[in-house]
């Protein structure tokens, strides 16, 4: 995990795969790049990456941080009025070491949070009416944002 910490600022949280395949890496490594490229551009305040797993349980104690971040990630879309589904899903899942069968939450492969101090306030990829919005529309979404606030910045003239 890397990390840069401004808490109370505008910060990104890149959620990956642990056990993604070489282009799935390659894919995770440029979205670092541009993140980092809009921290040194102070879009963000702070960039971090964590990893977690593919699937978690619906129940049971284990996993629990990626069903807490599942459950903060749904407010969020129902609020924004998107869905996150089918990024993220639910699948009967068979062990074949236990035999057991189970529902389990299978996580997306890259997503992306930003975060207003404590304040969630965008999650990729999510589906609205139809549309898919992916991590790198997001973050391109950041970096035109702040394009245009620039570009419509106001100079006080004094004369």
């Amino acid at each position: 995990m890397s990390s840069s910490t401004a808490p109370d600022g505008r910060r990104a949280t890149l959620f990956v795969r642990s056990d993604l395949p070489m282009p799935s890496q390659k894919r995770c490594t440029e979205i670092e790049r541009e993140l980092q490229e809009l921290v040194c551009r102070t879009v963000l305040d702070a960039v971090e990456t964590v990893e977690w797993n593919k699937r978690v349980p619906l129940q049971g104690s284990g996993n629990g941080t990626e069903r807490d971040l599942y459950n903060e990630f749904s407010e969020w879309a129902r609020e924004a009025g998107v869905c996150l589904a089918p990024f993220f899903d639910t699948r009967l899942c068979y062990s074949t070491t236990t035999g057991e069968r189970r529902q389990e939450l299978v996580m997306p492969a890259v997503c992306l949070a930003i975060y207003e101090g404590d304040d969630l306030v965008q999650v990729a990829p999510f589906a609205d009416a139809g549309r898919a919005e992916s991590v790198e529309e997001c973050i391109a979404e950041l970096a035109e944002k702040e394009t245009v606030s620039e570009s419509y910045s106001t100079t006080v003239s004094t004369v």
